[in-house]
């Protein structure tokens, strides 16, 4: 049987996931668990979309292996150990965000060869999926035939698939708050991205125009790429120089199924008048003239002609911008989420010379900047890189300083020999 995950929006502007089966019918366990544990719960539409995407590969996999999930555990028959190899190895290929080519390389036979996720994706489904089938083995045995027995099976079954996946300590080393761009390749970038640049792989001066100015707005403030996309032209404040990043969740006025999400704290962000300017041209010369932008106040919207021409543009689209850069330029393997790496190492770097400042209280002003909350410790894991390198600068510090008293004491001992 073939699966679909599909995003709906209700009347009231919610969004939510479903899993159809072939039939373009809602699975009915999946849709209960996502009603029950997930969106009753707030959970956002992506931890949806992501716990149903696991979900999925579970329903996929046991039709392969030939399965019948449910009557297995109203018999207490539980997943055997094969059952479970074969369920990580469906774990550890890409569900989503893959467009295969049609050509078929002969030198690997008929078949494309098999695109793997990360190792955190791949612990994260399985973690997705021991959650599903533990709710579901309690609601499909109920109170009277979940003993103790049974009980002890069931934790026996989720850690076992928990256990196929690398654990948390194990992807400690693996941080990707280590990324991030270097000096370099953000002057790159914003060369490339420059309108009529020779180097821009973009050929609409529209485009070009919007693109620079997303680019730029996201790198000088810091934000994740959906507060910039949430953004409105009622948010910009022209006389106070602002942005202001404001949660709307589940509004009505915006017709995208993956809404971009606001997850910290709104703030009210300054702007310099050259941005300003930038904002405002690309409002007035060109945002105006795309058909349909004037339906909506969302700053960024689409330029390609079609149903969705003049809505925002969506998350896809802002990762198609830099999916094209990465193509067109392979030595800048960046994403727009590297721009906000990037901002926190400036800012870091800033805040260091910055003698009226110390470290606690700057990072008290970061966690307002970036919308966290005031014990949030999420600016260490953004500022982890930057104190590496001090580290490191400190360390070769330390050691050429050795060096120089090892030669002075050299230079000693040559003298009084």
């Amino acid at each position: 049987m073939s699966y679909r995950l599909t995003i709906d929006i209700d009347p009231q502007g919610e969004r939510w996931a479903m899993l159809l089966d072939g039939n373009d019918m809602p699975l009915f366990y999946p849709t209960l668990y996502n009603t029950t544990n997930l969106r009753n719960a707030g959970k956002a539409t992506s931890t949806q979309e992501l716990h149903l995407t696991a979900i999925k590969i579970l329903h996929e996999s046991c039709d392969i292996q030939g399965i019948k999930l449910t009557e297995r555990i109203r018999s207490k028959n539980f997943l055997t150990t094969g059952e479970l190899d074969g369920l990580s190895d469906a774990c550890r290929q890409k569900k989503r965000g893959v467009k295969q080519s049609s050509v078929v390389s002969l030198k690997n036979g008929h078949a494309h060869p098999m695109v793997k996720v990360n190792s955190t994706t791949h612990y994260t489904y399985l973690r997705c999926i021991a959650a599903y089938l533990k709710w579901l083995c309690e609601i499909l045995l109920g109170t009277e035939r979940f003993t103790a027995e049974a009980n002890r099976a069931i934790e026996a079954l989720v850690e076992g698939i928990r256990a196929r996946g690398v654990t948390g300590a194990s992807r400690a080393g693996d941080d990707d708050t280590l990324r991030g761009m270097t000096q370099s390749q953000e002057t790159k970038l914003f060369q490339i991205l420059q309108p009529g640049s020779d180097m821009n792989p973009f050929t609409d001066a529209g485009v070009q125009v919007r693109n620079y100015v997303l680019a730029k707005l996201t790198a000088l403030t810091g934000s994740r790429g959906g507060e910039i996309l949430n953004a409105r032209t009622s948010d910009i404040d022209w006389e106070a120089g602002t942005l202001s990043i404001v949660r709307r969740a589940d509004s009505k006025q915006d017709p995208r199924r993956k809404q971009p999400r606001v997850k910290t704290n709104q703030r009210v962000l300054p702007l310099t008048q050259e941005t300003l300017t930038e904002i405002r041209t690309y409002i007035v010369h060109v945002r105006k003239h795309i058909p349909n932008a004037a339906a909506h106040s969302y700053l960024f919207v689409s330029h390609k002609s079609g149903p969705t021409q003049g809505q925002p543009i969506s998350l896809s689209s802002l990762q198609a911008l830099f999916a094209t850069i990465r193509r067109t330029y392979p030595d800048l393997d960046i994403s727009a989420h590297d721009l906000r790496h990037r901002w926190n190492w400036r800012y870091s770097e800033t805040m260091q010379h910055q003698q009226k400042i110390g470290f606690t209280e700057a990072e008290q002003l970061r966690n307002v900047l970036a919308g966290w909350s005031p014990q949030s410790k999420m600016g260490q894991r953004y500022n982890k890189a930057y104190i590496q390198k001090k580290a490191y600068e400190a360390m070769l510090a330390v050691a050429q300083q050795r060096e120089l008293g090892m030669e002075e004491l050299k230079k000693a001992k040559k003298t009084h020999g």
